[in-house]
């Protein structure tokens, strides 16, 4: 994959980024502080003093981010992912605190790994699941999960109204948790969660 220039500029980077590699990026703007809210909200409350992390997925220039750390994550229990090195530089300038990893979050236990983490308590991601094949998504969630307690979260935010997980990846439930109209383009955010009994007694 192509990498950026390193620099501190976010928006900057993020269009040089998006004129090189636009598949990879999957939006033609950074994020809102209005979108990074609305994930952030969809975090249990119970993981803020979870002694295992919250890991973001795909990080980009860090509008995420921020909006996991105003909403209360502390730096030292937040890992980002990110598999652009340049993008991955910016962050860990933007966020000193922050643990940045530069790596593909389908290998994301292997990533976590010599941190002594095999478990944490939600995964928000912001990659562009739709550009992604049937089977890199497949393994992606499995990564995502294999860190997922029974009621761990994975956020994830999109473009269009549906799912951006089919529902032949089976084992999880979808909820459409949030609308973000103060968003170019607007937003919406889904948590999914390991499917449950009553999940399939409903579906029945």
């Amino acid at each position: 994959m192509t990498t950026v220039p390193i620099n501190n500029n976010a928006p900057l980077t993020f269009l040089v980024r998006w004129l090189r590699a636009p598949r990879y990026v999957g939006a033609v703007t950074p994020s809102s502080r209005y979108l990074a809210r609305a994930m952030a909200r969809q975090i249990p409350r119970s993981a803020f003093t979870d002694r295992a992390p919250v890991v973001e997925l795909g990080g980009g220039t860090g509008s995420i981010t921020q909006g996991l750390l105003e909403a209360g994550v502390a730096p030292d229990r937040l890992y980002v992912v990110e598999r652009d090195p340049g993008m991955a530089e910016l962050l860990r300038r933007r966020f000193p605190l922050v643990n940045v990893l530069c790596g593909d979050a389908e290998a994301l236990p292997e990533l976590l790994k010599p941190f002594g983490i095999d478990r944490a308590a939600a995964v928000v991601s912001g990659l562009p699941l739709l550009l992604f094949s049937h089977e890199t998504l497949t393994k992606l969630m499995a990564s995502a999960f294999s860190l997922l307690g029974p009621d761990g979260p994975l956020i994830q935010f999109t473009y269009g109204a549906k799912s951006p997980v089919p529902p032949r990846i089976r084992g999880l439930a979808a909820k459409r948790t949030a609308m973000v109209l103060r968003n170019f383009p607007p937003a919406f955010v889904w948590t999914y969660r390991r499917t449950t009994r009553q999940d399939e007694r409903t579906a029945a």
